[in-house]
């Protein structure tokens, strides 16, 4: 393997899997003295090199490549996107958050997915603001993301606005909402235990599912 910083992102672009790899594994070993040349391959390059230096740049964690990441996720290419992701959920830095959550709306379940679970791994008071703030979207798939995300995060101060949806026309957001109560309710909360025993004889068996698993966990 060179040790050179410029042989190593050329590496970036081949298709050996092991050979990429190596050269991903020693420009993160470099960290701070890569990071010029990987932002620049980010904003200059695409495809495998693209998504390469995206994947060291999330595992060196230096918050200074968190713009370029914003950027990617501007991409066409999936595979940048969902890298870019990946690398902003290691960071962890909430900068990220408003354009996480643009994808909350996409009808792209993997988007959607990835999207939602970045969002619940960056634990900070900012995070939670905006997706509290979300949550009262119109566009079902948003508040469903920031349901689920929310209830990932723990925060108890989502549990009044999931209260007030639990009766939504979607099922598959009470779906969301009867676990997420599950995660975020402290042992005993009467106001939530009604709610998911409210949900527990709701129409759908799904949600009556998720309801019936919330109540064993807070008894």
């Amino acid at each position: 393997m060179a040790e050179n910083i410029g042989d190593l992102i050329a590496q970036l672009s081949v298709e050996d899997d092991d050979q990429r790899d190596a050269a991903i594994d020693a420009l993160v070993a470099l960290g701070e003295a890569a990071l010029d040349d990987l932002l620049l391959t980010v904003s200059e390059q695409d495809g495998l090199a693209c998504a390469g230096a995206i994947d060291a740049l999330g595992r060196i964690g230096d918050r200074r490549a968190v713009g370029t990441l914003i950027i990617a996720l501007q991409e066409t290419d999936h595979n940048i996107i969902l890298a870019a992701m990946t690398a902003l959920r290691r960071i962890g830095d909430p900068l990220a958050v408003p354009s996480l959550i643009n994808f909350l709306s996409e009808d792209d379940l993997y988007l959607h997915f990835y999207a939602t679970h970045t969002l619940s791994q960056i634990n900070h008071p900012d995070t939670i603001e905006a997706l509290l703030r979300e949550i009262e979207r119109e566009d079902v798939n948003v508040r469903h993301g920031c349901v689920v995300a929310l209830g990932r995060l723990g925060t108890a101060r989502a549990i009044p606005p999931l209260l007030e949806l639990m009766n939504d026309d979607d099922e598959r957001l009470r779906y969301s909402i009867a676990y997420a109560l599950g995660d975020l309710a402290q042992d005993g909360d009467p106001s939530t235990i009604a709610a998911l025993q409210q949900l527990a004889a709701d129409n759908d068996e799904n949600v009556r599912s998720a309801a019936a698993v919330s109540l064993q966990k807070i008894g």
